[in-house]
């Protein structure tokens, strides 16, 4: 088989592109409209999910301590913060930087390290179930 013959050559793929000109253009813009709609992706509606979601600013900061390498080993290896880990982010990123922060304090205030810990423990011991993340924030 030819070079041009192939259906993966470059060849093949300019003979069936559709030019600019040509494509289907938003009915608001006429910019180029997504395969199969109208409108083009600004112009959809769509939403990101990695946009403004609940507990996202709480995930970036651990991110961020993480890559700096200020996370306590201690508080990582804890089993409390691994019980954590399938929950969605909305939840698990409050606690998880909740606990970072009062690590520090939990030999000067051991009450507050004792209720931030009583709440991981207790959303995190829920195998299995799903969790709503309005009702977590409302009711804690």
């Amino acid at each position: 088989m030819t070079w041009r013959g192939s259906p993966n050559s470059i060849a093949a793929l300019l003979k069936h592109q559709v030019r600019l000109q040509d494509q289907r253009k938003c009915k608001r813009c006429r910019d180029v409209a997504v395969r199969g709609q109208d409108h083009c992706t600004r112009h959809l509606g769509r939403w990101s999910p990695l946009s403004g979601g609940a507990g996202r600013v709480e995930s970036r900061k651990l991110s961020a301590l993480e890559r700096a390498g200020l996370l306590p080993f201690d508080l990582i290896s804890l089993p409390l913060w691994r019980n954590l880990n399938g929950l969605p982010t909305g939840i698990r990123a409050p606690l998880r930087l909740a606990l970072v922060q009062v690590w520090d304090k939990r030999t000067t205030a051991p009450l507050r390290w004792a209720q931030v810990q009583r709440q991981a423990i207790d959303v995190g011991a829920r195998p299995g179930k799903r969790h709503n993340t309005a009702y977590w924030y409302e009711n804690v």
